[in-house]
């Protein structure tokens, strides 16, 4: 079971958490595109990664912090969602270089 100091800090980072991921697709649709020719909008890009690399990093806390409640409880399943999320889009993009390195026939 977890104590009430548990489920203040819980609840602080998945605020925190949310607001850091919401914020890295803002930003990415309200920034707007610097550079010329090929690398034109490619600050959005990088903003959208540093803000979800962020969002990634306060989900390592959240994950550990929700293992305080029972099993199979909805809190200790809403702490896994950062946490698959952050590792889904580290895959994506991981699939998408491999891809870009095999050559075509």
């Amino acid at each position: 079971m977890a104590s009430p100091r548990n489920d203040q800090i819980f609840a602080l980072l998945i605020a925190i958490w949310g607001g850091v991921f919401t914020w890295s697709i803002i930003g990415f649709a309200s920034i707007d595109p610097t550079g010329d020719g090929f690398t034109r909008g490619l600050n959005r890009v990088t903003g959208f990664l540093l803000w979800q690399f962020a969002a990634a990093g306060l989900s390592i806390p959240v994950f550990f912090i929700g293992r305080a409640y029972e099993r199979g409880s909805a809190m200790r399943w809403i702490s896994r969602v950062p946490l698959v999320l952050a590792i889904t889009l580290g895959l994506a993009i991981a699939a998408i270089v491999l891809w870009a390195r095999v050559p075509a026939r």
